[in-house]
């Protein structure tokens, strides 16, 4: 195949050239994959809390009701659904922690230990403390190092919880830290002084579940809305707002690959044609000797596709060691906004085959012009024009 020899023997006389080229679709495939890994890694954090750190089902009151009353009955429907980890029956509430001076808004969760470390594992979220207090002690409570740190308030020591016209002195049997805004404002209590505080006898808010695999959920929730009135929902719907927004992320990401790709297409497509323009009189000489418009097509595309390989592979390194430097420094994100912590960044095998299609598929395309431009000159003017 001849035309390959000629297009690298036009590699080989113009260094700068093909430095040009690779260093464009290198820094373009770099960019790429670097934001690919960082949009990866971004919705990989999200995902984990909002499925990871929260349930996977949730039972709510019925339509008319502001509890649930049942909710040993609920919990037990629940536990025949095949896949099933865990069970736990909450009563949420909101109220007000004072300590000395101090006093904050807070969120209280009256829970089952047991249940609920099975169902959140929050043992692994632990700072200090045994989380099964909250089962041997009443007035115990565990709270998020964020809100301790606020009321200033540390182990052992008490506090006053109130919720309307009720006020409880509270021990701080110990703390717990999940990176999220709830070590801000979240109060685990045990269920019964929940049921306490809200004065309305033995019942909860909702009672919750994790399954095996999470993308079964909706079956399940599809199935208990057929067979009771209680409101079941899943992750899915109770994070409705987060997946959309992934997935608006998505779009514009591909907007964003798109411009970098015509960025890189162009400045290439701008070398190609001066390539050409300087070569005028060798294409029409080997027009002169037989070479075909074809063959003369092919190789100014083989030129360009030549380039790609060693592009893709820098590029590739680039975005890798762009990564490893970017993680190193560890960057903290509000939790508040953005919902998670720490920028992650999640470089994937499948995204350097990414950056192998991408190089190959940006050399053809901003070689395609100028070689059909080459393709379709005259030979007789061609060499008369040196």
């Amino acid at each position: 195949m001849y035309e390959f020899s000629i297009a690298q023997r036009h590699i080989l006389r113009n260094p700068r050239m093909a430095l040009f080229t690779v260093a464009a679709v290198t820094l373009a495939v770099a960019i790429i994959v670097l934001f690919m890994g960082i949009m990866s890694g971004f919705q990989e954090e999200i995902i984990t809390t909002t499925v990871e750190n929260n349930p996977h089902i949730y039972i709510q009151p019925k339509e008319d009701e502001n509890y649930i009353y049942l909710y040993r009955t609920v919990s037990n429907i629940l536990w025949a659904y095949p896949g099933v980890e865990a069970v736990s029956a909450r009563l949420a509430g909101k109220g007000a922690a004072k300590y000395k001076d101090e006093v904050r808004a807070i969120s209280f969760l009256g829970v089952n230990p047991e249940d609920e470390d099975r169902m959140m594992d929050v043992r692994s979220d632990i700072i200090s403390g045994d989380f099964q207090d909250l089962e041997r002690r009443k007035y115990a409570a565990f709270i998020g190092t964020g809100l301790a740190e606020k009321l200033k308030i540390g182990q052992e020591d008490d506090f006053t919880l109130t919720r309307g016209n009720i006020s409880l002195r509270i021990k701080v049997a110990g703390l717990f830290e999940t990176g999220t805004a709830a070590d801000d404002s979240l109060i685990y209590i045990p269920l019964m002084l929940a049921q306490d505080l809200i004065e309305m006898g033995d019942v909860v808010s909702e009672v919750d579940a994790k399954v095996a695999d999470i993308y079964q959920v909706s079956l399940i929730t599809t199935d208990l809305n057929r067979r009771f009135a209680y409101d079941s929902k899943s992750w899915q719907d109770m994070n409705a707002d987060i997946l959309n927004l992934i997935e608006t992320q998505r779009v514009f990401a591909w907007i964003f690959y798109l411009l970098i790709f015509a960025i890189a297409g162009f400045g290439i497509a701008n070398t190609m044609i001066m390539i050409v323009s300087r070569r005028t009189r060798e294409i029409g000489i080997l027009m002169a000797m037989g070479a075909t418009r074809r063959s003369i097509l092919k190789v100014f595309i083989l030129e360009s596709l030549i380039l790609a390989p060693p592009s893709a592979l820098m590029g590739g390194i680039l975005a890798y060691l762009s990564a490893q430097l970017i993680m190193s420094y560890e960057i903290e994100l509000p939790s508040e906004i953005y919902m998670i912590s720490k920028m992650t960044i999640s470089m994937k095998p499948e995204f350097f085959v990414w950056a192998v299609g991408i190089a190959l598929t940006v050399n053809f395309v901003a070689g395609l012009y100028p070689a059909w431009k080459a393709s379709r000159m005259d030979p007789v003017v061609a060499i008369g024009s040196a």
